[in-house]
């Protein structure tokens, strides 16, 4: 079992360490946010050997309320307040949903620095304490997982669009530390992103509450001196971080035993650890420089060694009790529970009747920002005759139907259904008003031309003569 001991190391470890007394967080969470925070703050000017970053960026994976994730980023930010407060207040971003805007928010933060004494300045810290509906928002930018990995790397990206052009970053410097719970992070972590190496760039860990205090405690902190010390001195000059021969050595040792344990693991959980590596080498050169060198010790090399391992073994049970969701029933999620209402209702409902069905299991906002990325539902207000507000309806699309972006047509009122929408019916018959296009006009036949024919004065006929004209005379 690996503890926080074993992890602390220098002038952060000292000043995590004398925090906690006064903190309910996991110690290690605190580690971990301090170490993504204050290495994102010397990353402009501490670089490894090999020109790489020197930013570690961290996941706490903790279960709400009793995880206390936000507790250990507070704590954190408190220990770093004193050394690193001022570029914390002034780069931390959040909510970055696609690829374009992360190149956008790197490039204005180097554009806002042009020209400026302290010379050019893209440093960004994001932090993302409900990491679960970010990770839905960035599951539409085919971009982000490619630009994020690139960032993390140290290498240029670059966004175009026909209007502005290409945006480039030639040298991202950006921090990184998320929140999740373990079920988000089954339902949104996939294989597919786990393969592809979106996430061997973080390192998570579980962490939970360390202890109860009373709440008329008072946070107790470090003075912080030999941090800021640190920050000074990283800031001020290009640092490149090397090994000691010792530590050299021992960090060739543990890539063997990285290297071994991932042959034995299946191909998805090895795909999470496959810069394992390079992980123990950043930490390590921060930890050299929070004590002010730029060599690398033993000492170092182990700490680092010890939180990298943790964070695979947080890895592991994630991914294992992940793959066993699939063979326990799981709680229906938001977006379930409201197909079941809808189907229950005939496929239509009120948002008041939604609101009610639900109960206690989803709010307005929650409803709402679930109905946002669901393709199989339509929202739209129904008009009815008389004053007042519009009620909100929801209605459940069949798989051939698209959504309508019109509003609804009312129904009239003499065909309104006497069944009404709180009512309960297994199937429920559901009246929809169609309107059948006018038929065409028939063409009249035009009638026949009659032809006039003159009027002829009949001639008088011709006076009969007998054949024997002296007859009448006989």
């Amino acid at each position: 079992m690996i503890t926080f001991d074993q992890m602390k190391y220098g002038p952060l470890g000292d000043a995590v360490e004398a925090a906690m007394p006064t903190s309910e967080a996991d110690p290690i969470g605190v580690w971990a946010a301090s170490l993504s925070l204050y290495s994102s703050a010397i990353s402009r000017r501490v670089v490894l050997e090999n020109k790489r970053p020197v930013v570690v960026w961290t996941v706490l994976a903790g279960r709400s309320a009793i995880g206390r994730k936000g507790y250990a980023l507070g704590t954190a930010r408190q220990v770093l307040h004193k050394a690193i407060g001022g570029y914390l207040e002034g780069r931390t971003k959040s909510g970055i949903g696609s690829g374009p805007a992360l190149v956008d928010q790197l490039s204005q933060l180097e554009l806002d620095t042009r020209g400026t004494e302290g010379g050019v300045d893209g440093r960004a810290m994001v932090v993302e304490e409900e990491w679960a509906s970010v990770l839905r928002t960035q599951k539409r930018c085919s971009k982000f997982s490619t630009l994020f990995r690139t960032a993390w790397d140290g290498k240029t990206i670059s966004n175009s669009t026909k209007k502005e052009g290409t945006t480039t970053v030639i040298r991202p410097l950006v921090g990184f530390h998320g929140h999740i719970t373990p079920g988000e992070w089954a339902k949104y972590v996939s294989a597919s992103d786990a393969l592809g190496g979106s996430f061997n760039r973080l390192l998570p860990v579980l962490v939970e509450r360390s202890k109860m205090l009373s709440y008329r405690h008072t946070p107790k902190f470090a003075d912080g001196k030999a941090l800021k010390d640190a920050y000074v001195w990283a800031i001020t000059d290009e640092r490149v971080i090397s090994f000691s021969s010792e530590a050299g050595e021992r960090f060739d040792e543990l890539r063997a035993v990285i290297e071994d344990r991932m042959a034995e693991m299946p191909e998805l959980l090895a795909a999470y650890m496959e810069r394992a590596a390079e992980q123990v080498h950043r930490i390590a050169a921060v930890l050299a420089a929070t004590e002010r060198s730029t060599e690398i010790s033993r000492g170092a090399i182990e700490a680092a060694w010890a939180f990298v391992e943790y964070s695979m073994t947080s890895v592991e049970k994630l991914v294992k009790d992940a793959a066993l969701q699939g063979e326990v029933k799981p709680m229906k999620t938001m977006e379930e529970l409201i197909t079941d209402v809808l189907s229950r209702y005939g496929g239509e409902a009120s948002s008041t009747t939604l609101l009610r069905a639900l109960g206690t299991r989803g709010s307005a906002a929650a409803i709402k920002e679930a109905v946002e990325d669901m393709d199989t539902v339509e929202v739209y207000k129904l008009n009815q005759p008389g004053r007042g507000a519009k009620p909100i309806m929801y209605r459940l699309l069949k798989a051939e139907e698209p959504a309508k972006v019109e509003e609804a047509a009312p129904a009239p009122q003499e065909e309104t259904p006497s069944v009404t929408l709180t009512e309960t019916v297994e199937k429920r018959p559901h009246l929809r008003v169609i309107t059948s296009p006018a038929p065409k006009p028939k063409k009249v036949k035009k009638p026949k031309k009659v032809k006039r024919v003159k009027a002829v004065t009949a001639r008088p006929a011709a006076p009969v003569v007998p054949a024997n004209p002296l007859a009448h005379l006989l």
